[in-house]
């Protein structure tokens, strides 16, 4: 650990040939896939030489690479559930005529705002926003990732929908209206 922690690359090396297969074995117990296995032992061991001036060397290295796989592959995890529910829900969507390009523009323009509301959160509040509307994660489960109470979860959605709600208003009204900051005004009386 005190020679990572000093920048010693063969420390390094030392590390991956005494935990690479129990780590990748971990890591595949918990993905059921030996290929995204390997990727995420990768990224723990980029991820330990990255961060290692953040760490003191008095940590346990086992228990500290353990806890780097576990939090990657249930984000792994997550990914794929997502996608497999997006996957999912645009198999059942019944296709619908091309979008205008007015549309589009409209679109992600609704989009960029709310990415920059939600960047804009504190990143706890932000991080359990994303769990829940993005992931689909109940406050239970959110709980148990970030090892906090659940009361803890709630009040920190509670304030994050708070917050967007006052960051989004003007947008909103705007988006109602069909008057988005940048976007083509329509003459009054005009055709849509």
């Amino acid at each position: 650990m005190e020679r990572i922690h000093a920048g010693d690359p063969s420390a390094l090396d030392a590390v991956l040939e005494k935990y690479w297969s129990r780590l990748v074995s971990y890591a595949d117990r918990l993905l059921l896939d030996r290929d995204a296995a390997e990727d995420i032992v990768q990224e723990a061991m980029l991820r330990l030489w990255k961060q290692r001036s953040h760490w003191t060397p008095s940590q346990q290295l086992q228990a500290y690479l353990y806890r780097i796989i576990r939090n990657l592959s249930l984000n792994e995890r997550m990914k794929r559930e997502v996608r497999r529910d997006w996957a999912h829900k645009k198999r059942r969507e019944p296709r619908a005529g091309a979008p205008s390009p007015l549309d589009l523009a409209e679109r992600a323009e609704l989009r960029e705002v709310l990415d920059r509301a939600i960047e804009a959160l504190p990143a706890r509040r932000r991080e359990i926003f994303i769990l829940s509307r993005y992931h689909r994660h109940t406050y239970q489960q959110i709980a148990e990732i970030l090892e906090i109470a659940p009361q803890t979860v709630a009040n920190q959605m509670s304030a994050a929908l708070d917050e967007l709600r006052v960051r989004l208003r003007p947008q909103l009204d705007s988006f109602a209206r069909g008057t988005l900051p940048g976007s083509p005004r329509r003459p009054p009386g005009g055709p849509d």
